[in-house]
């Protein structure tokens, strides 16, 4: 039996995370390779500079010829990180048709098509795990009062974050027995800009003031939590949602 220390290891596992080179993302990709993960994160630019421990490759997900292809190249892929998504924040009276679908698109459709990618590949190994990244507004309403210097997130996304959540739910009961969990985190307030930086001062504020623990959070900080879903410390967890959020969500 593997000691706890022992368990949170990721050494000689192949990770894919879309939308894997920059904030979040990259902050989860550092941490599993970190505990030893193969790390191949996958953004649509054409070039990143990422650490040498990471690889990159450049990939629009919504594509699924295209990341089939990659997942195809691979000789095991053992954790997907479903991160990717593309927002356009408008006012729900502005939407047309064609915007919903479009943001269906590059904030749902994909979450479930990666994970059937790579679904067979971890049926024929019995065992994989998939982590998909949704948020508090998946669950929470929005405090439009928070949101006075910033365009508050859009309808689409609370909609497709809410998706994300019923979606893993679905397949971690349709695969479980196979040997696949099937996760989400789901983080609260991580803004890329800190207070004391120049621009959006009070929207950084009123984000912290949201959290009991008076802060935003820090990148590092849902690493962690994919560290843990990745690895076998969470061998009997599925179907499970591991908010993020300094307790947002607890008032």
């Amino acid at each position: 039996m593997k000691s706890v220390l022992q368990s949170f290891s990721l050494s000689g596992k192949t990770a894919i995370i879309t939308g894997g080179a920059t904030h979040l993302g990259l902050a989860m990709a550092s941490g599993l390779a970190e505990f030893g993960a193969n790390v191949i994160a996958v953004g649509r630019s054409k070039d990143r500079v990422l650490p040498n421990n990471i690889k990159y490759i450049s990939c629009d997900v919504t594509d699924s010829l295209a990341f089939n292809e990659i997942v195809s190249k691979l000789d095991t892929i053992d954790i997907l990180i479903n991160n990717a998504f593309n927002e356009d924040r408008r006012r729900p009276e502005d939407i047309t048709q064609n915007e919903w679908s479009y943001a269906m698109n590059h904030m749902l459709n994909h979450v479930f098509f990666c994970s059937q990618a790579v679904i067979p590949r971890m049926i024929d190994q019995g065992s994989g795990s998939i982590i998909n990244i949704s948020s508090i507004y998946g669950f929470l309403g929005t405090d439009q009062r928070v949101f006075n210097e910033v365009a508050s997130p859009s309808v689409f996304y609370s909609v497709a974050k809410g998706g994300v959540l019923q979606m893993t739910k679905r397949l971690a009961t349709e695969y479980g027995s196979k040997g696949i969990r099937v996760n989400t985190i789901s983080p609260g307030a991580f803004p890329k800009k800190k207070p004391g930086q120049t621009g959006r001062p009070g929207y950084i504020v009123n984000l912290s003031s949201k959290v009991p623990m008076q802060r935003t959070g820090e990148p590092e900080e849902v690493a962690g939590a994919a560290v843990y879903l990745a690895s076998d410390a969470s061998s009997f967890v599925t179907g499970h949602n591991l908010v993020v959020d300094g307790g947002w969500s607890a008032w």
